[in-house]
């Protein structure tokens, strides 16, 4: 059905013309590319991103009660029973013990060591960190350790290549700040 205004014929029916279906099949395609990058934003690289902020409060975690055992300590030793100080253990004599700090499978333990007991699981606390880089080193001068320096870091992958995120560099020396110890 129709019907003649200005020598054309108007047809009541819905359609598009051309012209409309041309400037759609552009917009659809330009409209879903971005809101597609804005949708993986908040699906993918948010969560991720928090994280990585996560591991990173967790790590400073680890980090306090390091300089407070340091803060305390009477030496490094290198050697405790049957452990060795490496790049993977730590060892740090108290006045009534001494604790072990290992590196294993993406966590950071902490052990109470003594003479006259083996260690317990109240003894214990484990961080994990399954994304995190941590490396120590014992500083010593005529084989007494002196300073522990620590190097921290976030493996973060973005588009297939490992990053390495919020790196840090903290050197504790041996007794330094013994106060801070006591005020825990």
């Amino acid at each position: 059905m129709g019907y003649k205004r200005n020598n054309r014929i108007a047809t009541t029916g819905k359609g598009m013309t051309l012209v409309e279906v041309m400037i759609t099949m552009v917009t659809i395609p330009a409209v879903m590319i971005a809101f597609g990058s804005l949708f993986k934003t908040f699906v993918h690289d948010i969560p991720q991103a928090s994280q990585v902020v996560q591991q990173n409060t967790t790590l400073q975690n680890v980090l306090k009660q390091l300089r407070t055992d340091i803060d305390a300590a009477k030496a490094l030793p290198a050697t405790f029973r049957q452990y060795e100080a490496n790049d993977q253990l730590l060892l740090i004599e108290l006045e009534d013990m001494v604790v072990c700090y290992r590196l294993q499978d993406g966590e950071v333990l902490r052990e109470e060591l003594s003479d006259g007991r083996e260690e317990t699981e109240a003894a214990a606390t484990t961080w994990s960190v399954p994304n995190a880089g941590v490396h120590w080193r014992i500083w010593r001068e005529n084989g007494r350790g002196y300073a522990v320096e620590v190097k921290t870091y976030i493996k973060h992958k973005l588009r297939k290549k490992s990053q390495k995120k919020m790196a840090n560099s903290h050197v504790y020396f041996l007794g330094l700040f013994p106060e801070s110890a006591d005020a825990k």
